[in-house]
This record gives structure tokens, C-alpha cells and sequence, in this order.
């Protein structure tokens, strides 16, 4: 998100005189800062939470309060990511981190990134694994958790979770072992670090069943506790002859209570290593003195990657399951990553196959949106020729941006435009077929917010060239889909590109927001760009051309105050007699008041639960549907070359 968007202190006490002025609205301000950080957390919920909300929100809001008077990085920590279950067979793929925790920390570090996108300090997130607590009561060897551990640290390298970091039990209490552990020396240890724990946090006394009697969040986790038990032990402890079903479930429950007194004596660790950090939880709670979040974009009941399986619709839907279920779904096949491991599942379609007498195409799933494409056998195997424009483009009405990485002659300027052509009917911007962005701080021909450095809001390309016959003016054609090739390389975390589906856009609607309200309204759209266009009765809502799935057509508004670009008005019209909610209070505004219904959108298009941000590495292709996802650019800076090709096509 630009800068600009954020809270500017300065700006808000620039207008005030006295000191008591200033600090009431210095505090003001931290107050609506901590507030909407915390609402931010809320996003991410727990889906199944028996309060669906946040009951005691106030210890929290005082909490993220106190660091965000004095500009400090909000830290949180989670007890979680221990090992994958030792239901194999069914639940789990393997005993390594697969898709499902690769999706479950993208996850997390959006909402890391989410608080940094409102709150300069940022945030981060301490993930304790809380594997040597519980492994040995469930049959999973010391050596399975190290392994687990250490393959989840390698990913979150390798996928760049600068927002997140891991802590092992080790480090939370007290013993003397050596502070750079290997595989040896960790299962060496593990037996002693698991009596460090009991007998440093353990309390004296603590009776396990009067606790799940009289505490809800106890009673909550232990019947937790009983649901996955009951699936991850049927391998270890099979039903037959020997066991009975009542002898099966009375070892579960004998074995979720030993799990829950040393799950108390871990929280009180965690509490004494980690006082400052908000405490988040993969279990249903009361809200009371832990925020329940979900790991993984999934509205399903498997939220834990470690306890599923994870699987991917063409459109992009994330489901999540048991292996067996989805093994059972003729719909789905099955997809190993580089080292020939099972890592996910995803919808059959012939659209992911292509160039197979070349060595054919890996294509995989991006968070939180879209598809990244590459040559299965290395780098500059295939080139910009290979690629098959009909699938692409189909892929990219499914679910965009579709990325193209690796491919080789992608900066080859006659191929990029025959590929165009081949993609559709290429569509001439006002001063030739191709657009060239880079740095240009003047003759920008009237397209300032095309051909300039600074961030654009989002909106769909084409929006604002109003078609006209006679005079007449017919109302806006935009073209179907844009096509762009990286020719240089911004430094890291220089420049992005965004990408908001209609999609996940209204998956993540407020519930004060129904379709049937969104549905009737309309909006006008007016800038001194693009020769002062002005266009009215943009129907907020359509179907996709193909698809025919409900889509919105929504563009960001850009006031003067947040870019030195022109500024764009967005007001919104309501074409019912519709009655909305106001922004921030039960109480119904009339029918003219839709700010809420603008804000709520606006901040969606920034959410990381739908924004993809797309980080270019020279030669990158990629592929938008611009009916699908609404676009947006960062500032970038004039230090460097940027250059990026982009074409626009029926």
C-alpha cells in the first residue's frame, strides 16, 4: 500500500494550536492507529470461533495501544507448526511441509504485512513450535520434528516471510545445551527438553478434568484436541481384534488430557519468554486472553496444514481435506513439488499442459490469487514462443495474473507483439500498439498515471476512454486483458505491481455489505486526464463475458491529497431504495450515504487476503484479465531503469 494512505501524524496536528489540542489529537490518532491494527488480526480470524468476534477486544486494543504510542513494531507469537500428522495414509501427504503450510505462512505474513501497510513500525510474528511437547504422546519420532522444523525454515527463506520468524522449545526454557543445534544434538536432547518444560512450568496441583469443567477455553481446546486425535492415531493405534472402539476413544481422550497439561505448562512458558507479544491461537477461544486466527484461506474446518491436505479450483478456490477425499474426487489429481514429493491437489484441466514435446510447463498456484508458470526442465528451456496463448488466456479468465517466469526472448520486442496478437486482438493505446512504462517526468502525453513514477490507484485499464459515435457518447470499452513483459529488474521491494480479483474482493465483503445492497449501485468516474473525462452509470456490479461469474467494476477513488498525480472521483450512486449501514455503527444511513460501502471496497483492494503483489524479475511475462482483477502500481524510484512493456488485447 503507498504511503500515502498511511496515518501522517504531522499532517493531522498541523491545524491544531495548543498543546492540550496536540495531544489529544496525538492520542487520538494512536488510539484509531491501534484500532485499526487490531481490526486488521480480526480479518483472520477463526472462522469456526463460537463467538465469531473478538469479546474482550479491549485488553488487545490496550495492548497494541502501548507500542503504538512509542513507534514500536507490533510482535505477536503463535504456538503452532509442530509436526504433520502421523496419518499418512489419509490426512497428511507426508511428514514434511508441503503447499498447505506454503499457503499457511503466506498467510501469516500477510497479515504481518498488512499492519506494515497502516503502521510503519510493522509487525512480526514469533511462530513457537510447539513439536517436542506433544510428539512423543502421539508416536512421532524426535527426528520427524527437527526435520519438520527445519524444512519450514528453508521455505519461509525461500518464499521471502520477512515477517516471520520460528523459536523451538529449546529456547524457551531453561537448559544448557549448545546454542547451534544440528539433528544430533536436537534429538539428544529432546527427552530433556520436554522435563526442562514440565518441571519448570508445570503447576503443582493441576487437575486436568476440574479445568475442563469450569474453563470454556480449556473445554474448547481439549475437544479440539478429541477431533484430530481421533483421525491422526487410527494408523498408530488401529481398530481390531486388540482395541476396541471404546478402548480407542478412551485412550484418545487419556491422551488429550496429558496433552492439555503440558499444553498449560508451554503456555506459561511461552507467557514467560514472550510477556510483550500478543498471543494468537489455532484453537476456538473465548477471546479472553488469546486471539483465534486461521492459517490457511480456506473456509473449511481444516485450518491447520498439519492436519490436511490442501487443494486448488481452476478459479482459484482454496479447499482443504483429508488426502483420502480428495484421492476419492476424480475432479482432482495430485502434484509433486521439485524433489517428486505430493505437495497438492488441483482441479484436472488440459489448460495446464502444454509444450510437452519440449519438456513441458510447471504450473503452480500463488498466493493469495493467480498462477505462476514455469519450464519444468530449467530456466530458458522453452521460450516466449512456446508459450501457448489459448491457454493462458484461458487460465487468465479463471484466475489472474497469470505469471510466465523463465521463459527465454521475452525482451525480444517483435515476438512480445507477435505473442500479443496471438493472445487476441491487440488493442492501440492513443499513441501506438505498446506501451513502454518507465521513469518519464515529462511529455507524458496526458498519462501521467501511466508513464510516471508515482503509485495509481487501482482500476480497471481502459476505464476512462469513454467510446463515442457521432458525438454520442456510448459509455466505456475497456479491453479484455493486459499483457506485460519485464525488460529490467527493480531492486528488491523497489516497485510492485497489484492485482485484486473480483473474486476474493467478495468473498471478503463485510456482512454489513450483502450482495443484494452492492447489486444496485452505480457509480460516475471523472478525472482531468484522458482529455477531462467524465463517464456516469457504471453498474458497480456485471457478469464476466465468459465466465459469466459475478464481478465488480470498481475503481479506486484518488484524491490530489494522496498523489502528486491528477486526482480521480469515484462518487457512487444508488439506482434502489436500498437502506445501508453506516462504516463504523449499527445505525442504517439513508440512501445517499454510501461512504461505508466505498470505504469497505476501497480497503479490500488492498487486503493481502486478495492483493497480489507481484515483485518483476527481468524477463517476467504476465497475463491479466482486466473483466477479473483490478490493477494498481507502487511509486518507484528514478535511481534505476525501470522498463516495462504492456500491451492491451480483446
Amino acid at each position: 500500500m503507498p504511503s500515502a494512505v498511511k496515518l501522517d501524524t504531522a499532517d493531522n496536528l498541523a491545524s491544531t494550536t495548543t498543546l492540550d489540542e496536540k495531544l489529544n489529537n496525538l492520542e487520538h490518532i494512536h488510539l484509531e492507529t491501534a484500532s485499526r491494527i487490531l481490526n486488521i488480526i480480526s480479518r483472520y480470524r477463526l472462522a469456526r470461533d463460537p463467538l465469531g468476534k473478538i469479546s474482550n477486544g479491549v485488553n488487545f486494543l490496550v495492548q497494541i495501544y502501548s507500542k503504538v504510542l512509542v513507534r514500536e513494531t507490533i510482535l505477536m507469537c503463535l504456538p503452532a507448526f509442530p509436526f504433520k500428522s502421523p496419518n499418512t495414509s489419509t490426512k497428511v501427504l507426508g511428514r514434511l511441509p508441503d503447499k498447505a503450510e506454503e499457503f499457511a505462512l503466506a498467510h501469516l505474513n500477510g497479515l504481518c504485512a498488512s499492519i506494515a501497510d497502516i503502521y510503519t513500525p510493522g509487525a512480526r510474528l514469533m511462530i513457537v513450535s510447539d513439536g517436542l511437547v506433544y510428539n512423543d504422546l502421539l508416536g512421532v519420532p524426535d527426528k520427524d520434528v527437527w526435520a519438520y522444523g527445519e524444512a519450514l525454515r528453508a521455505l519461509k527463506a525461500r518464499k521471502d516471510f520477512t515477517y516471520i520468524e520460528f523459536c523451538r522449545l529449546k529456547d524457551i526454557v531453561n537448559i544448557d545445551v549448545p546454542n547451534q543445534l544440528d539433528e544430533i544434538r536436537y534429538v539428544a536432547n529432546a527427552t530433556n527438553f520436554r522435563h526442562a518444560l514440565l518441571q519448570q512450568f508445570s503447576r503443582p496441583g493441576f487437575n486436568v478434568s476440574l479445568r475442563i469443567s469450569e474453563d470454556e477455553d480449556t473445554c474448547l481446546t481439549y475437544r479440539g484436541y478429541i477431533k484430530f486425535l481421533e483421525t491422526d492415531l487410527q494408523t498408530v493405534y488401529p481398530i481390531g481384534e486388540e482395541r476396541s472402539k471404546t478402548k480407542y476413544k478412551r485412550g484418545i481422550e487419556y491422551i488429550a488430557k496429558q496433552m492439555l497439561m503440558r499444553g498449560d505448562a508451554f503456555a506459561r512458558a511461552v507467557r514467560d519468554r514472550f510477556p510483550d507479544r500478543l498471543r494468537l491461537s489455532i484453537h476456538p477461544s473465548t477471546g479472553e486472553n488469546k486471539l483465534s486466527i486461521n492459517l490457511l484461506p480456506t473456509d473449511t474446518a481444516f485450518t491447520t496444514p498439519w492436519h490436511c491436505a490442501i487443494a486448488f479450483r481452476l478459479d482459484g478456490t482454496t479447499l482443504t481435506g483429508h488426502r483420502s477425499d480428495f484421492e476419492a474426487d476424480d475432479t482432482f489429481e495430485l502434484v509433486y513439488d521439485e524433489h517428486s514429493r505430493p505437495s497438492y491437489f488441483r482441479e484436472k484441466s488440459d489448460l495446464l499442459y502444454w509444450a510437452t514435446e519440449k519438456g513441458s510447463i510447471v504450473c503452480e498456484p500463488q498466493y493469495p490469487a493467480g498462477f505462476i508458470i514455469r519450464p519444468e526442465a530449467g530456466r530458458n528451456t522453452l521460450s516466449i514462443r512456446d508459450v501457448h496463448a489459448d491457454k493462458v488466456r484461458a487460465l487468465a479468465q479463471a484466475n489472474s495474473p497469470v505469471v510466465l517466469r523463465g521463459f527465454a526472448h521475452t525482451r525480444d520486442r517483435d515476438l512480445f507483439l507477435g505473442k500479443a496478437a496471438e493472445l487476441g486482438v491487440p488493442v492501440p493505446w492513443k499513441f501506438g500498439s505498446m506501451g513502454e512504462v518507465e521513469e518519464q517526468s515529462a511529455g507524458t502525453r496526458g498519462l501521467e498515471n501511466v508513464l510516471s513514477m508515482h503509485w495509481m490507484s487501482f482500476h480497471h485499464n481502459g476505464l476512462p476512454h469513454a467510446q463515442k459515435n457521432g458525438g454520442k457518447e456510448l459509455g466505456p470499452k475497456p479491453p479484455r486483458f493486459q499483457f506485460f513483459a519485464a525488460v529490467t529488474s527493480p531492486p528488491k521491494d523497489m516497485e510492485r505491481t497489484l492485482f485484486s480479483p473480483s473474486s476474493l474482493i467478495l468473498k471478503h465483503v463485510p456482512p454489513r455489505l450483502p450482495p443484494s445492497s452492492l447489486h444496485p449501485l452505480a457509480w460516475t468516474v471523472s478525472t482531468s486526464s484522458f482529455e477531462s473525462t467524465v463517464i456516469h452509470g457504471l453498474p458497480l456490479e456485471i457478469s464476466h463475458p465468459v465466465t459469466v461469474r459475478r464481478r465488480l467494476r470498481y475503481q479506486e477513488p484518488c484524491a490530489r491529497s494522496k498523489t502528486r498525480l491528477e486526482a480521480l472521483h469515484v462518487p457512487m450512486d444508488n439506482t434502489s431504495t436500498t437502506t445501508f449501514p453506516k462504516a463504523n455503527s449499527g445505525d442504517s444511513g439513508n440512501n445517499s450515504d454510501l461512504y461505508g460501502a466505498c470505504e469497505a471496497l476501497t480497503s479490500l483492494l488492498y487486503d493481502r487476503r486478495v492483493a497480489y503483489h507481484h515483485t518483476w524479475e527481468k524477463g517476467d511475462l504476465l497475463v491479466s484479465d482486466n473483466s477479473l482483477a483490478v490493477y494498481s502500481r507502487s511509486d518507484f524510484s528514478a535511481s534505476f531503469d525501470q522498463e516495462l512493456w504492456r500491451m492491451h488485447f480483446h
